[in-house]
């Protein structure tokens, strides 16, 4: 049961920044994403609804709608302060 990818115009400015390689490890992980969005980590406070997952030293945010199927990547943080 693979969900559709629908990325944030923040989410395409946050990739942009970034070199070929991780862009690379960014979407292997979202197909890892893609198969399962719920094993990962919830997040609370102000990004309540919200999920994250870790690929080196970035941390990818993204929420999901389990009825839509749908994957929303909303933000890159580059360093560990959300």
């Amino acid at each position: 049961m693979n969900y559709k990818i629908l990325p944030t115009k923040e989410f395409e400015k946050d990739l942009k920044k970034i070199d070929s390689f991780m862009k690379k490890r960014i979407k292997k992980k979202f197909e890892e994403i893609a198969e399962n969005p719920e094993r990962y980590k919830h997040m609370h406070y102000n990004f309540s609804g919200s999920s994250r997952a870790r690929i080196g030293k970035l941390r990818i945010i993204f929420s999901y709608s389990t009825e839509k199927q749908e994957i929303y990547p909303e933000k890159i943080v580059f360093s560990h302060n959300y």
